[in-house]
């Protein structure tokens, strides 16, 4: 940093503006939102319907599948993040929260779908391809590790009652215990932001660090290797830069992947194995946020791995499969129709909200009559 301070001055820039920019508003109503959830006990009502689906799949207790929808709708670290919380609130063991560590934190579908294809490749066409590899090799890479765990702990899901008399009785029986809402607010904004602030110092550390490896010798010779693996693989060698870069911060490496000269297939290619492995910066915070409640981080560092040679094994045959539908070719058409899908987005976060608040009204009124009812 002393003897390169413009690059580390470029680097620190770059990631706060990031930060401040991209991460803070993409992130932080998540963060808030779901730690509501899960202190009100919606995940437990939600877990036990989702049980007869997780168990047999993912061998993972229903509260997982609620990680397992945020995580594949916000984006990084927020799987993260909720496992941490299922594991603080014994809803998972140690092992359960480390599998489901490694197939619950992978990059949002709005990134897939427009920040990749739009922003950086100008072809539309390519969001639904990249998203269809991405999530196949992530829920793939889930049952896999669901296959491995051995049928010695309580994995049935055969209940006397119906599953929806139970959600509910775990409902009102959690809202019994809960906090005012105010308090559960004012937690959840506190833990948000210190999340948030977590990770916007490990998105500069690494801006600074990509910046400093360029200046020095370090970053060829990581390229070159990768360059050997690539020309062996039969993938242009070419693409190495991109990977190099992707190696450390996922964002960075896939628009370098999109600005270098090569065929289209083994762009996308590269792209699915950045994408799956994620980089070092947000493997570091996931691992930071495991490293609290030392839940183990052998199944996530594996899965980085086995989902990146899947994303790409994935790309390429969806790649030929599709090939016979034509591209969406009147990109005007397609804004319209991404613009009605945000639309749809903010109709459904309005719906979700609702929904919670009309839960904290009945609630309310259910502790009221109980309050009134004669002893």
């Amino acid at each position: 940093m002393i003897l390169y301070p413009q690059s580390t001055f470029k680097g620190a820039t770059f990631g706060l503006t990031t930060w401040a920019t991209v991460l803070i508003p993409a992130l932080l109503p998540f963060f808030i939102i779901s730690d509501i959830l899960v202190e009100l006990g919606i995940v437990n009502f939600l877990g036990i319907l989702l049980e007869p689906l997780m168990r047999p799949l993912f061998k993972q207790p229903g509260a997982s599948g609620f990680v397992l929808a945020m995580g594949f709708t916000s984006g990084f670290p927020m799987g993260a993040v909720l496992t941490n919380t299922l594991f603080e609130k014994n809803l998972v063991t140690k092992d359960e929260a480390g599998r489901l560590l490694a197939f619950t934190n992978n990059s949002s579908p709005l990134f897939l779908l427009v920040a990749i294809p739009i922003g950086m490749f100008n072809n539309p066409s390519l969001g639904l391809l990249l998203l269809l590899a991405h999530y196949t090799a992530n829920l793939t890479l889930g049952i896999f590790l669901g296959l491995t765990k051995k049928n010695n702990e309580n994995l049935g899901f055969h209940y006397h009652d119906s599953l929806l008399k139970r959600s509910w009785r775990e409902l009102l029986t959690f809202q019994k215990k809960s906090k005012p809402f105010g308090a559960l607010l004012g937690s959840a904004v506190n833990k948000a932001i210190q999340n948030i602030l977590m990770i916007g110092g490990f998105v500069i550390f690494f801006a600074v660090l990509i910046e400093i490896f360029k200046e020095t010798s370090l970053f060829y010779i990581l390229s070159l290797f990768f360059y050997k693996i690539l020309h062996f693989t039969g993938i242009n060698p070419v693409l190495s830069e991109a990977v190099t870069i992707g190696f450390f911060e996922m964002t960075l490496g896939t628009q370098k992947a999109s600005q270098i000269n090569a065929s289209l297939t083994h762009q996308l290619m590269v792209v699915s194995l950045i994408l799956g492995w994620s980089g070092l910066s947000i493997q570091a915070q996931v691992m930071s946020i495991a490293a609290r409640n030392n839940i183990p981080i052998g199944y996530y560092v594996f899965g980085r791995f086995f989902q990146g040679i899947l994303a790409l094994i994935f790309t390429l045959l969806l790649y030929y499969s599709l090939a016979h539908i034509s591209p969406v070719g009147n990109f005007e058409i397609f804004q319209r129709e991404y613009y009605n899908m945000l639309d749809l987005y903010f109709i459904n976060f309005v719906a979700c909200i609702s929904i919670l608040m009309l839960l904290l009204i009945l609630s309310s009124f259910i502790k009221i009559a109980k309050a009134l009812k004669p002893k």
